[in-house]
C-alpha cells in the first residue's frame, strides 16, 4: 500500500516505483530513475462561454447569483447570458426561510440583478413574501415577454399589481397565493390585458373587510387550468365562469364556502375532464373553511410542472 507522508516503493516487473511528494519515480534496475509528472491541473476558468453557460442552466437564478456566477472573471461573464435568466425562481429557495433566509433588501437587489441580465427575455417569474411594490414596478418596466407569474405571501398593493399587469399581454399563468392587497377589481384588469391566460391559480385567506370573490374571471376566455381556494366566490359566479371559459379542462375549488353543490352544479360541470369541487353541502358545514387540503399543494409546484400536466 501507497503511503501519502514517505516514500514507499513498489515492486513491478523487475523495476520499482518510488512515491514522494506527489511525483512517481520509476527505479531502473542500472540505478537510474525515470520522473513521471502528475497530470496537468485543469483549468475549468477556460471552458468556452457557451458550456459554461449550458452548465449553468442546471442551476437555479439564486445559485448563479450567489455562488456559480461569483467564481472568476470568465464565470461571471457566463453568469450574464440573457437566455439563463428567462426563468427565475425566487421562491422555493433555502434563502428565503430559516437560517439562510436573507435580508429582504438584499433579496430584492438580487431579483433586479436576475431581471437586468435577462435583457427583457424574462418569461417566468416566482416571489415570495420579499417582494415589494418597488420591485413589481421594475418587473414591469422590463419584462415585456413574461409568461408566467407567481406571488405567495406577498404584502403588495392591489395598485401596483394592476399596474404591473396591464404591461403583461403575453401572460399565459398567474399565481397569486395569500397575498391579502390583491382582490377586487385586479381580476377584471387582469381579464382585459392578458387576453392569453390559460392558467390561473388564487389562493385566498381570512383576510375579512372587502369581499374578493371572483369577479372578472368569466370574462377570461382563454382559461384552461383554473384553481381556487378560499375564496369568497358563490355558485352563480362560478357558474358565470364555467359559461364564460369554454374551453377550461381542470377546474379545482376547495374550502369555498359558499359554493353549494348540487346536481345542477355538477351537470354545468360535465364537459370539463378533471374536476375537484368541495363536498355535498351538508358535508362542508361541518368543516372548518380554511383546512388544507392534499390537494392544495398544486401551490408549492413550479409552473413547468403544471405545463407538462
Amino acid at each position: 500500500m501507497l503511503q501519502a507522508s514517505h516514500q514507499s516503493p513498489v515492486m513491478m516487473s523487475g523495476a520499482s516505483f518510488v512515491v514522494s511528494r506527489g511525483v512517481c519515480r520509476r527505479r531502473l534496475s542500472h540505478s537510474h530513475e525515470m520522473e513521471v509528472q502528475p497530470e496537468a491541473v485543469r483549468d475549468w476558468s477556460e471552458l468556452p462561454l457557451d458550456v459554461l453557460a449550458s452548465v449553468f442552466a442546471k442551476l437555479g437564478a439564486v445559485d448563479i447569483l450567489m455562488g456559480a456566477g461569483l467564481v472568476c472573471h470568465s464565470w461571471l461573464e457566463a453568469a450574464k447570458v440573457p437566455s439563463l435568466w428567462r426563468y427565475v425562481d425566487m421562491e422555493h429557495h433555502d434563502v428565503l426561510r430559516g437560517k439562510k433566509k436573507k435580508r429582504r433588501d438584499v433579496l430584492c437587489a438580487m431579483a433586479k440583478a436576475a431581471v437586468d441580465r435577462s435583457n427583457g427575455e424574462l418569461e417566468v417569474f416566482a416571489g415570495s413574501e420579499f417582494v415589494t411594490d418597488q420591485l413589481l414596478k421594475y418587473i414591469a418596466e422590463r419584462s415585456p415577454s413574461l409568461k408566467s407569474l407567481s406571488l405567495d405571501y406577498c404584502n403588495v398593493t392591489n395598485e401596483a399589481f394592476t399596474e404591473l399587469i396591464i404591461k403583461l399581454p403575453l401572460l399565459e399563468e398567474l399565481l397569486i397565493s395569500l397575498c391579502p392587497f390583491v382582490d377586487g377589481d385586479a381580476y377584471e384588469v387582469t381579464s382585459r390585458a392578458c387576453v392569453q391566460l390559460k392558467r390561473l391559480m388564487l389562493r385566498q385567506g381570512p383576510y375579512g373587510g372587502i369581499r374578493d370573490g371572483a369577479l372578472g374571471i368569466e370574462m377570461m376566455h382563454e382559461l384552461r387550468y383554473l384553481t381556487l381556494v378560499n375564496s369568497d366566490i358563490m355558485t352563480e359566479e362560478l357558474v358565470a365562469i364555467i359559461d364564460g371559459c369554454p374551453h377550461m379542462e381542470r377546474l379545482c375549488v376547495r374550502n369555498c364556502s359558499n359554493i353549494v353543490v348540487d346536481g345542477t352544479l355538477r351537470a354545468k360541470c360535465s364537459r370539463i375532464k378533471t374536476l375537484i369541487l368541495p363536498p355535498l353541502q351538508h358535508m362542508q358545514n361541518v368543516r372548518s373553511r380554511y383546512i388544507f387540503h392534499p390537494d392544495d399543494s398544486v401551490f408549492t409546484d413550479k409552473f413547468d410542472d403544471w405545463r407538462s400536466s
